[in-house]
């Protein structure tokens, strides 16, 4: 069981193809007493140099932002530059771009809106198993049990083999 952990953790985050991620936002319901929202996810890694398409369309025209930055270890990469940093005109309703990433890492998003509803689609290659990475330390840590296991059995089953014959003799 460890060994199949520990290349699924380890090969399969490797395997990279086009991805597609749609969000609808805000998370939160919009009232008077507050009108605004920003809504943050992350984006698993993607290789330096590869093309991502965003298409950003508001429920209306206005009160929208996106910005789009490397992460890495928990927190956006300082001094780095944001693959996309805009904000909606007072009178735009969609925004469509492309954007070539400029680092080997996860990207955070970011996305605000103003008394606005939106729908963000994120066209780019990416691996779809790269959440499995996290089991790597739980597959190695599970070998060592998984050998003693084996070990053991084989220990009963020669004992096993032994009471056998010696009850046939």
């Amino acid at each position: 069981m460890g060994i199949l952990v520990v290349f699924s953790s380890s090969v399969l985050p490797l395997v990279k193809l086009p991805q597609i991620l749609t969000k609808t936002g805000p998370s939160f319901i919009l009232t008077e007493s507050n009108q605004y929202w920003i809504d943050t996810f992350i984006i698993p890694t993607i290789d330096n140099d590869t093309m991502i398409l965003i298409t950003l369309k508001g429920g209306h025209v206005g009160g929208i932002g996106i910005s789009i930055i490397p992460y890495k270890d928990g927190t956006p990469i300082v001094g780095e530059t944001p693959v996309i940093n805009y904000i909606f005109d007072a009178d735009q309703e969609t925004y469509t771009t492309q954007a070539k990433t400029n680092l080997k890492a996860e990207y955070f998003v970011t996305v605000f809106c103003i008394k606005n509803n939106y729908t963000l689609t994120i066209n780019s290659v990416w691996s779809p198993y790269d959440s499995l990475r996290a089991y790597l330390y739980l597959g190695l840590s599970t070998l060592p049990a998984g050998l003693l296991i084996i070990y053991y059995d084989r220990i009963i089953e020669e004992r096993d083999i032994e009471i056998q014959k010696a009850l046939n003799k």
